[in-house]
């Protein structure tokens, strides 16, 4: 485990966010408790992050609690004000994303680009940052490449198309994931829409 990369660019939040917003579809049978919320917003921050990109490899995204990242690196507060920073300091439970370099971060054996691998094999060299709480990965699927789980209307995807997929787990296991339908405004959310990734990442994050 390694302490954050200096390029490592966090992607700071301006207040808490309890609850998920924009258009979306998010499943009765994934209830939102206290920390499920702050991963979903979290998960959610991401994707906003990535909207509008085009990209062809995984992009990964330490999840770090926010009041141990102000705590360790108190410059960040100028970036968010002191209004906000007091806020998301005094809140346990909020995450901020921090973009990670592949390149760097990833150690996987000489002459192999972790930036352009498959994700599961990318997550068997993945080394998470020391204030990582969490994981999440963004990427565009290919048509059929991955089975998404049944229901919370995910079978109402169009087929053959590619999809626009953000999952991230915490060490605990909880998890949450936000699947774009193209064409669309918003997005299918629920825990776990991608088990097979969901389940590497939570992997990952184990001692």
């Amino acid at each position: 485990v390694v302490p954050p990369h200096s390029g490592d660019a966090p992607i700071l939040t301006g207040l808490p966010v309890r609850t998920p917003f924009d258009p979306m579809t998010t499943a009765d049978t994934d209830p939102l408790d206290a920390p499920t919320a702050a991963l979903a917003a979290a998960i959610l921050e991401v994707s906003r992050h990535v909207d509008g990109e085009s990209f062809t490899a995984p992009r990964w995204f330490a999840l770090a609690r926010s009041s141990e990242l102000l705590a360790s690196q108190p410059g960040l507060a100028a970036l968010l004000g002191d209004d906000t920073a007091h806020l998301v300091a005094a809140d346990e439970l909020h995450l901020t994303p921090i973009e990670m370099d592949a390149a760097e971060d990833i150690p996987a054996p000489t002459g192999t680009d972790p930036g352009s691998m498959d994700p599961l094999a990318a997550l068997e060299y993945m080394v998470w940052p020391d204030l990582a709480a969490g994981g999440a990965l963004a990427y565009d699927l290919s048509p059929g490449a991955w089975q998404l789980r049944e229901g919370v209307g995910v079978e109402d995807l169009p087929a053959g198309q590619t999809l626009r997929v953000v999952v991230g787990p915490l060490a605990d296991g909880t998890s949450w994931s936000a699947v774009r339908r193209p064409g669309a405004e918003g997005y299918v959310l629920g825990a776990a829409l991608v088990p097979e990734l969901t389940s590497a990442l939570t992997q990952t994050l184990q001692p």
